[in-house]
Parts: C-alpha cells; sequence; structure tokens
C-alpha cells in the first residue's frame, strides 16, 4: 500500500506497522494468500512480466476476437431480417456462405440471433419447407440433455413466424444452437468454397497433417461414442457439419435436424450407428487427400492406397476399421475406441493440462475482479460529490479516513518528491484494506502534511460500508470465497 498522503515522502512499505488479520465477519469466508504473481511483482517491481497479474495477451486476444464476432452486426441491413422478432431472438446476422443452404442436406437459412432472455448470441437455423410435425420435433429435442464437448450443444428447436433469407415471412421450424464465435467448417478449411457467378470462391486455408487428422477423428470419434451409448446416432458426421472452433478443436454441429426434417430416414439404430462410423471414415479419407470426392466409390481404393503410403499405420488401421464394408460384421464405435486408446490418452493428458493452465489463468482473473470492486466502491465512497438531497455527505468523518487511505494508495512519492507509480505495493494495499489487516497505515493530513493517525485496516473496511450507505448507495459485501 502506498505511503504518505498529498504533501509526505516515503514508500508504500514505510507507510505500514506490522500487525495481524482481523477475524472474518460471522457467516462469511474471506481468505487471501499472496500468490506467486503478487510475490514475482513485488520482489522485481514494475520489470516483472504484465502476464504475473493479468492473463496472457494471446488469451485475452482470442476472447476479444470472439466477443466481437458474437455481437458484430453488418454495416447496412434492411427488411424484414432487420426487425424481426422470432421466438424472442432478434438482431438477425446471415452466417450461410453463398449457395451454402442449397448444397447443404438440409436446405435452411443459418444466421446469428441475439436472446432477450439472457443477451447472449446464438445459432438460429430455420429449415426450409413447410414446418416440421409435433412427433419429429419432439424426437429432435430429445437432443437437448445430451451434452459432450465436442458437440454443439442444442438448446431449442420450435415453429415460428419469421422471415426466410429471401426476406419473405412465413411458418417454419427453427433450430437454437450453441453459436461459437468465427468458427469455420471443415469443409471451408480444407476444401475451401466453390466460386460462381461473381463469387470467385476461397482457397483451401489448412493442409492436412497427421497431427491434423488425429485432432479431427479423435473428437468425433468421442463424440460418436456419447451419442451411440445414449442409443442414439448422429446422422450428421459431413466435413459441412463439423466446425473448427479453436485451431485444434472440433465440434459436430446442428445436431438433432435431420431427426425432424428428414424422420423418413429413420433406419434401424444398429444401421445409422454403423452409417456414422463409416461417414466419420469417408470425412478422414478427403481430408487427408484434401479432396472432397476421395472417399467415392470409384476413388476410395486409390484414396486409401494414398493414405497408407503417407501417414501412419495407426491412422490406416483406424480407417480400414471405420469403412468396413455394410455385409460384414459391423464394427462399433467400442471397438474404435479401443483401436485408438493410447491416443485417447495421449489426448486426455493434454486436455487436463490445457484446463490447469485456463484455471490459472481464470485466477488471475478472479482477483483483478474483486480488486475492481474494492476500487469502485472506494471511489464511490471518497470521490462522488455531495448532493443536494444530504449536503452533508461531503463532511463524513470516515469519508475523510478512507480519502486519506486513497492518498497512501495512490499518492507516495520519493524522498525527493518523484511520484511512484507500483502496481504491486497498490494490489497489497487493497488486499489488507480487504482483509481488515490490523497492520497500521500511517494516514498523513491533506492539509499541511502531518501525521494525523496510525490506522489499522480493520475499521477502515468498517467503515466502508456505512460511508456507502450514507451515499444511497446499497452496501454490499467486498468479496466472498467459497471454496
Amino acid at each position: 500500500s502506498d505511503g504518505g498522503g498529498g504533501g509526505g515522502g516515503g514508500g508504500v512499505e514505510e507507510g505500514w506497522q506490522r500487525g495481524a488479520v482481523a477475524g472474518p465477519p460471522a457467516g462469511e469466508i474471506r481468505q487471501y494468500a499472496p500468490g506467486a504473481a503478487e510475490a514475482s511483482l513485488r520482489r522485481t517491481g514494475q520489470s516483472a512480466r504484465h502476464d504475473a497479474f493479468f492473463s496472457s495477451h494471446a488469451l485475452r486476444q482470442e476472447s476479444a476476437r470472439r466477443r466481437a464476432a458474437a455481437y458484430a452486426q453488418p454495416p447496412e441491413q434492411s427488411g424484414p431480417l432487420a426487425t424481426a422478432t422470432v421466438e424472442g431472438y432478434h438482431s438477425f446476422v446471415p452466417l450461410d456462405v453463398p449457395d451454402a443452404s442449397r448444397r447443404s442436406r438440409t436446405p435452411s437459412f443459418l444466421c446469428k440471433a441475439t436472446s432477450s432472455v439472457d443477451g447472449e448470441a446464438y445459432s438460429l437455423r430455420r429449415l426450409d419447407g413447410p414446418p416440421v410435425p409435433p412427433e419429429p420435433l419432439a424426437a429432435a429435442l430429445a437432443w437437448r440433455s445430451l451434452r459432450h464437448p465436442s458437440l454443439v450443444a442444442l438448446v431449442d428447436a420450435f415453429t415460428a413466424t419469421g422471415p426466410a433469407a429471401d426476406g419473405r415471412v412465413g411458418r417454419a421450424t427453427y433450430f437454437v444452437h450453441e453459436l461459437f464465435p468465427a468458427a469455420i467448417s471443415l469443409e471451408r478449411a480444407y476444401f475451401g468454397t466453390p466460386g460462381s457467378a461473381g463469387n470467385p470462391g476461397t482457397p483451401p486455408s489448412m493442409t492436412p497433417t497427421e497431427d491434423g487428422l488425429w485432432d479431427i477423428a479423435l473428437p468425433l470419434l468421442s463424440a460418436i461414442h456419447a451419442v451411440h451409448s445414449a442409443g442414439a446416432a448422429l446422422r450428421i458426421v459431413d466435413p459441412a457439419h463439423v466446425l473448427f472452433t479453436d485451431p485444434h478443436t472440433v465440434r459436430l454441429s446442428s445436431i438433432g435436424v435431420l431427426d425432424a426434417a428428414r424422420p423418413e430416414r429413420n433406419l434401424p439404430l444398429p444401421a445409422l450407428q454403423s452409417e456414422d462410423l463409416q461417414a466419420l471414415g469417408r470425412l478422414l479419407v478427403s481430408v487427408a487427400c484434401q479432396n472432397a470426392g476421395a472417399a467415392a466409390p470409384t476413388s476410395l481404393r486409390r484414396s486409401l492406397s494414398f493414405v497408407h503410403a503417407s501417414y501412419s499405420a495407426d491412422l490406416s488401421r483406424l480407417l480400414m476399421l471405420l469403412l468396413s464394408p455394410p455385409e460384414a460384421a459391423h464394427a462399433s464405435v467400442h471397438d474404435a475406441v479401443a483401436l485408438v486408446s493410447g491416443r485417447l490418452m495421449t489426448r486426455l493428458a493434454q486436455g487436463v493440462g490445457y484446463a490447469d493452465a485456463l484455471r490459472t489463468e481464470l485466477s488471475k482473473e478472479q482477483e483483478n475482479g474483486r480488486l475492481l470492486r474494492l476500487v469502485l466502491k472506494l471511489g464511490l465512497a471518497t470521490s462522488r460529490p455531495s448532493l443536494p438531497a444530504n449536503e452533508s455527505y461531503g463532511d463524513h468523518p470516515d469519508r475523510y479516513l478512507l480519502r486519506l487511505f486513497q492518498d497512501l494508495l495512490y499518492g507516495s512519492s520519493d524522498e525527493e518528491g518523484r511520484p511512484l507509480i507500483s502496481f504491486a505495493q497498490a494490489v497489497h494495499a487493497l488486499n489488507k484494506l480487504d482483509l481488515g489487516h490490523d497492520g497500521r497505515a500511517l494516514l498523513t493530513g491533506r492539509e499541511d502534511g502531518a501525521m494525523v493517525l496510525a490506522c489499522p485496516c480493520c475499521p477502515l473496511r468498517r467503515e466502508l460500508a456505512p460511508v456507502l450507505s450514507a451515499s444511497g448507495i446499497r452496501p454490499q459485501v467486498l468479496v466472498s470465497y467459497h471454496e
């Protein structure tokens, strides 16, 4: 905590006398242990790495990019789509690439929409054609209960009146899924988009590699395993519906749509599950050859020879199992999982390590959020001017003490009168205030620089809530930790 008032000198540590931590109020769990980040900053001062107290630059940039994509709006939009509201969803932004709907097995209109319930953005798919009957729609809604990291979760499905892609308004069936901003389909990443009149298309943005193929195969195999174990079948494993939500993370989208859009294709469950495995095999062959037609019956043998010559034996064995002919004894997803169990264990270890790293980043921002709330409340208590309804607020004695503490926090200077700006020491002071530390803060008067009080933080902390109450601000607990 910064030492000295507006006119006094001295460093932050000189502004404190040692003491103990006061006990927490009854019913409130309060803990704080200085972590490696604070220790690093206090030891090295302003030369410490920026990431010691904040999440990494790459993580912040990725988060900012996703948030910007989630709430981006087109510069100009008119017609029914611009003002439409469908079952509480509004602010529609088309997501389909040109002609994608016509090439899909389920012609539809895909857009991003914002929910008026929680303010979050979702993926909203409007099926072309007449509304889906209640029974197939109920079958699709059963997918809401199935959650898996490699599946884009189904949030809702309903029939409502809304605009189509061409602006015509009518009743249709809508599917609401999670939105992963800035995600691209595997089809677009590895095969590009075909050109058309006035549209040159886009080239592939990724080149197939051994590691990249396993990054696709293992998550999708895990998703198929979860779905088949639940007594269902995906029916939609194809490059257009596999999304890259991160450079090394794929998820299968549009689950439940075919159950409603094409109920006549509801074959016996074993046959549908076998189709899922074969579809995964064809997808991997197409990506390995970077040719959308590589898995066609006329090309499959030649494509498998290329895979065998260019990639590992493990990948070849997996493809042979997935693509076993329908008339042969069907291989189950359990057989495929057993075949790649070693690679699954490696990926599990990588996932746990990544989760640990994210937990560390989260703990930094949790601490920053706690300190931000404390700084905001301290600023509200000390810097807000008096109002006509409460002229005496500015003369509140507790407010004056908190002002002096704020001077201690921000107004320290060295022996030559130059300002000292130390993030680590300011954090150290705020932590003492938040915990009600019994160490005494040496508060300096503003008028003449005289030392007026060696005040413990515990009374200062207790005084903060009454001062906020006197200003008409409802007091709140500064911070609570629940283990």
